[in-house]
């Protein structure tokens, strides 16, 4: 049996939007850029249970349509609408030097090649072209463009990122 992630440890895949026909399938919005994290067989976690795919298909966007085992009536399925899917920190494959997950970063505490504390990265808004860190301090809140000019050094493990600031960045 999959032991469930501790809170701490959870990284959240997906979320649950609503139901999807009659038998208990859900539309999710996909959090993760795993191509196999929602294949049949897989297994991901709701408020620590474990849920295994039976069926996934595709949907629009960053979507796709899931079946559960267990889960096959729109009662049992509407129990989940609204939840987050995580599964345990250890199932994520690892990056290259220099890119992180959105997980790692929210939270991150936020200061500049000064020494000043910006606050702490609440969001991270993909663009297309690079990631924008929305920045929520005692000032207000700042959007930090994820480009090197910018993004100065990212330590993970004490959850800080040092950034420069350029003009007309305030």
């Amino acid at each position: 049996m999959e032991q469930p992630p501790t809170p701490s440890e959870a990284v959240s895949v997906g979320r649950v939007l609503g139901l999807h026909g009659t038998a208990g399938q859900v539309r999710v919005h996909v959090l993760s850029d795993d191509p196999h994290r929602f294949d049949p067989e897989q297994t991901v976690f709701c408020n620590e249970r474990p849920l295994l795919i039976s069926s996934s298909a595709a949907g629009p966007g960053h979507r796709r349509i899931i079946g559960f085992e267990g889960v096959d009536s729109p009662e049992a399925a509407s129990a989940l609408i609204g939840e987050i899917l995580t599964v345990p920190e250890t199932w994520v494959a690892s990056l290259p030097d220099g890119e992180y997950f959105h997980f790692q970063l929210l939270g991150m505490k936020v200061v500049t090649d000064g020494g000043e504390l910006l606050g702490e990265i609440a969001e991270v808004i993909e663009t297309g072209s690079n990631d924008v860190y929305v920045v929520n301090g005692e000032k207000g809140q700042l959007l930090i463009p994820a480009i090197g000019a910018v993004v100065q050094d990212v330590k993970v493990e004490i959850g800080l990122m040092v950034v420069h600031l350029m003009d007309g960045m305030r």
